[in-house]
């Protein structure tokens, strides 16, 4: 075993969620997420299946060990293969070096190379779909359905390779650690076309805010009283006061990207009509922009606008990760579970989302929701293989190289040891200043489940239990009324477009805060409905009646 494994070998787990289907990493609106995904947890807790799954590690080690040699013969005699991915990022200062390292490790397994393309998140989301409209070809494809990604219209599209038989062929480890309930999370007319990145956090999630502990602190705020929204403009009225340089609040499309927040959630990618209720047993299809919901949101995020408690490009900005990482903001979304008040012996520990460790930069972190999994979480982080790609096989077995070998993994997430990181036991590590630095993306190149390393401010103890309650709360957590349903866009396509196109044009600015709802809302509307919304959403109730009288619902 390398010197890489051996400080960092990591556990092969299968997920603990018993009978209910579930949903993933966090999904994202348009804070680069992660969303998902970007989630808090991310910096603030760490793996328990480390310590309870050390004989399946070994034997899956093993497995994967057995696997990768046999590929690595099998592929000695072809000449090696560039294969081209795309993700989302900041920019990555030492990428060159680092993909230097890693491309050895990948041409050794599978005679292969990785051309890893980043481009900022104010720009992926377009460049991706160019690339699709276009038919120009790629190999891999970091995929989403929320935002506009898209993965679910794109999928249906022809964009991405059906990958079914190449995952049970090329990628078995991959496919096996995720149970048959969360890929049909991400099959469109049956087929997977999207590699679902599993990550360490679990299914169970909730949705709440992130405070700046030395803020809350300060002006003595009672932060374990929030529960809305409309609950936190009196700490956002002193920070503005008081804080000349911090911003108080990080904009984002909170609603159309979080719809949970609402006990609501989405029938395909999230930003169409047609949402559902989750306490809703006959599940009926309405139309999101016309609840009142969306209306309160659009007021408190206006009065915020015009207070000065978001950016004033709020309706342009698309990337909040400089903000995140210079510790501009006094309060971020947040998709922690559980909270600190749920576990208050971690209160006050966790740094603030995508901080620099270096600044310390603590918060405090409180839930709006109850413990839910919902039916977008399967495809909040996906892998894609390109339609029009000539590498389809060996891109898949990038995926499971990305998956199974460890040394690779960590060195993409985290650099090489000892000149991009210090190793600090065997679980934890510490950035060095100005190296190499990935920003907590690794949840869009492949699963982290049971593979992290976490930073050393992070007390491993209370972060065991955290997960631990997650885990649990995979059991036990409110499901989506449309787990297991996926909607098929092909008949209504053309709405589709041109319902994407209304939003492109308005959605975000009246989410931000930027556009008056008093002036627009109605016309917002109106060019939905103009647009074919009515269409679309009957086309859903169409598809999860057939899907509700075929599984006995």
């Amino acid at each position: 075993m390398s010197k890489q494994k051996k400080l960092v070998a990591s556990s092969v787990a299968v997920m603990l969620m018993g009978s209910l289907v579930l949903t993933g990493c966090g999904s994202n609106n348009n804070q680069a997420s992660t969303n998902s995904a970007a989630n808090t947890t991310n910096q603030s807790t760490s793996n328990s299946s480390n310590k309870n799954s050390n004989s399946s590690t070994t034997n899956a080690a093993a497995n994967d060990a057995t696997t990768n040699n046999a590929t690595a013969s099998n592929t000695a005699a072809e000449d090696p293969v560039e294969i081209t991915m795309y993700i989302a990022n900041s920019p990555v200062k030492d990428m060159d070096r680092v993909m230097e390292a890693a491309n050895k490790i990948i041409k050794e397994n599978i005679n292969a190379t990785l051309k890893l393309v980043v481009t900022d998140w104010s720009s992926y989301p377009q460049k991706l779909n160019l690339m699709i409209s276009s038919g120009e070809p790629f190999d891999i494809a970091f995929g989403a359905s929320w935002g506009d990604l898209n993965y679910f219209q794109s999928a249906s599209k022809g964009a991405f390779a059906d990958m079914t038989d190449l995952l049970d062929k090329y990628a078995p480890t991959t496919k096996s650690r995720v149970p048959d309930s969360v890929w049909n999370g991400v099959k469109v007319n049956g087929k997977i076309y999207g590699a679902v990145n599993y990550q360490v956090w679990g299914m169970a999630g909730a949705r709440g805010i992130q405070l700046r502990k030395d803020l809350v602190d300060k002006y003595n705020f009672d932060w374990k009283s929030v529960k809305s929204w409309n609950d936190l403009t009196p700490f956002f009225a002193e920070v503005k006061k008081g804080e000349k340089s911090t911003i108080p609040m990080e904009a984002g499309q909170l609603f159309s990207g979080q719809p949970v927040y609402y006990n609501m959630d989405s029938v395909g990618d999230t930003t169409v009509p047609g949402w559902v209720k989750y306490d809703d047993k006959d599940i009926k299809v309405f139309n999101q922009y016309e609840t009142p919901e969306f209306n309160a949101y659009l007021k408190t995020m206006r009065d915020w606008y015009k207070s000065g408690y978001l950016r004033k490009d709020a309706a342009t900005l698309k990337d909040n990760l400089p903000d995140r990482k210079a510790g501009k903001l006094a309060a971020i979304y947040t998709q922690s579970f559980p909270d600190d008040v749920d576990m208050p012996e971690g209160a006050g520990a966790a740094m603030m989302s995508q901080a620099d460790p270096a600044a310390k930069v603590y918060s405090y972190q409180k839930r709006f929701t109850p413990a839910f999994i919902s039916a977008s979480t399967p495809s909040a982080a996906v892998l894609t293989i390109g339609a029009n790609s000539q590498h389809k096989e060996k891109a898949m077995q990038l995926i499971e190289l990305l998956n199974t070998n460890d040394e690779l993994f960590h060195l993409i997430a985290f650099g090489q040891p000892n000149v991009d990181y210090k190793p600090v036991g065997d679980r934890q590590f510490e950035l060095i200043p100005d190296k190499y630095n990935f920003n907590y993306s690794e949840w869009e190149v492949g699963q982290s489940y049971g593979r992290m390393l976490w930073d050393k401010s992070t007390d491993l103890t209370v972060g065991d239990k955290r997960l631990s309650t997650i885990y649990a709360a995979d059991k036990t957590a409110m499901v989506s009324p449309v787990m297991g349903f996926v909607f098929d866009s092909e008949p209504v396509k053309t709405q589709v477009a041109n319902v994407n196109s209304v939003t492109a044009e308005l959605l975000k600015g009246l989410e931000v805060g930027a556009i008056d709802p008093d002036k627009y809302l109605d016309t917002y509307l109106k060019k939905l409905k103009d647009a074919g919304a009515d269409d679309i959403i009957a086309e859903k109730q169409k598809q999860i009646d057939a899907w509700k009288a075929a599984n006995g619902k």
